[in-house]
């Protein structure tokens, strides 16, 4: 409920279609998953060693057990903690976008959060610091913010454009759903612990980000298929032949091989936009301009 009641607050009907159909219930599932997690280990904590001693299947995890009791405790404040001082470490190995600094990306950005209605603007940065994403909105106690990889700069930044403008939109969607806000991780905390457990309600919210995306960026399919290319290479590939590989992929196997991924592969998040009506099989190809090869000074004869 609380999580229905976050997701409402400041959009307008065709921003709230956006939302993947099973996003929600999936979401109160794991909450209440998460809740009885935290319930059980404080109570069985609570009980003392003696308790446990009796019960040899339990006290085999009692240390495992009273940590979750601890954390469940302390969590609150933990996290209060850990979103200040990562948005402090952020913003040290980064670099600002701002009017002043990349213009043309910051514009992005500007034009995405007008087309939203939202009355603020979001800190924009980038680095080449350990980000493992092509970019990742985050929440810290008083203001939101986007990183950037540096995976797909370059010192022409124009061909990139389409680019830029579906990820920064992609996480934009993160921050309108509270995905990264404080109540949503608190309430799966736990279930993000057990591997794979979560899987499922991540690969959703992956979905929902991706609409984001599309909608704000309809241009920006070259930033998906660049997740498979990488950069160098995404000037050179035929997109039509590979939504023509994006409408054939799919099968017993492959959702089998995603049970066990937080994120699905990029074809699959391509068709799935395709599928919401999103984007259309039959895209433009894309214009990006290949980088220009390094140039070799030779010795006078």
């Amino acid at each position: 409920m609380a999580h229905n009641l976050l997701c409402s607050w400041g959009m307008r009907e065709e921003e709230r279609k956006l939302r993947h159909p099973k996003e929600r219930r999936l979401f109160v599932v794991f909450a209440i998953l998460n809740l009885l997690l935290m319930v059980t280990a404080i109570s069985l904590a609570l009980k003392g060693a003696d308790w446990l001693e009796a019960h040899p299947l339990l006290n085999r995890y009692r240390g495992s057990i009273r940590a979750l009791a601890i954390a469940a405790i302390t969590l609150p404040a933990t996290v209060v903690f850990l979103r200040n001082t990562r948005h402090a470490l952020m913003r040290g190995k980064s670099i600002t976008i701002s009017p002043q600094q990349l213009p043309e990306i910051y514009a992005i950005l500007q034009h995405h959060c007008e087309k939203l209605g939202m009355d603020y603007v979001p800190g924009l940065y980038f680095t080449d610091s350990g980000l493992k994403k092509a970019a990742h909105a985050y929440r810290s106690w008083k203001c939101d913010y986007i990183v950037l990889s540096s995976q797909f700069f370059q010192p022409d930044l124009q061909p990139m454009r389409p680019v830029f403008a579906f990820w920064i939109g992609r996480e934009l969607g993160r921050l309108r759903l509270h995905h990264s806000s404080w109540p949503t991780e608190f309430l799966i905390a736990y279930v993000d612990k057990i591997p794979h457990l979560s899987n499922s309600l991540r690969r959703v919210f992956c979905y929902s980000e991706d609409r984001y995306g599309a909608y704000l960026a309809p241009e920006g399919l070259p930033a998906l298929v660049g997740l498979a290319s990488g950069r160098l290479m995404l000037p050179r590939i035929d997109i039509s032949e590979y939504m023509n590989e994006v409408q054939r992929y799919g099968g017993v196997w492959a959702s089998l091989g995603l049970m066990t991924e937080p994120e699905p592969t990029t074809r699959q998040r391509i068709r799935a936009l395709i599928d919401a009506g999103l984007w259309k099989p039959e895209f433009p190809q894309a214009q990006l301009q290949e980088p220009e090869a390094p140039r070799v000074k030779t010795a006078a004869p």
